[in-house]
């Protein structure tokens, strides 16, 4: 699985960050020249956090601003919630 080979399977020691809907990891993008990326894993699917997600991955897609990271890529399956 690419999300889990670029945190180094969230492994705590790439944590940035732990938030209300779920932590944020340092990765690097192997197959894209190692390219750094931030990977916010959110907390197993609930009721609460599963409207938000797309809602999140549309605002995300649409945002460029120098000091924001642009969305690469997200995950929505198998119980997991990932933006990159």
């Amino acid at each position: 699985m690419q999300r889990v080979a670029a945190t180094d399977n969230f492994h705590k020691r790439n944590l940035i960050s732990v938030g209300g809907f779920g932590n944020v990891y340092k990765g690097v993008l192997p197959h894209n020249g190692g390219t750094p990326v931030a990977v916010k894993r959110a907390m197993r699917v609930t009721k609460q956090g599963l409207p938000e997600f797309p809602t999140e991955i549309e605002v995300l897609s649409s945002i460029r601003h120098r000091q924001l990271v642009s969305l690469v890529g997200y995950c929505n399956e198998q119980a997991e919630m990932i933006l990159v």
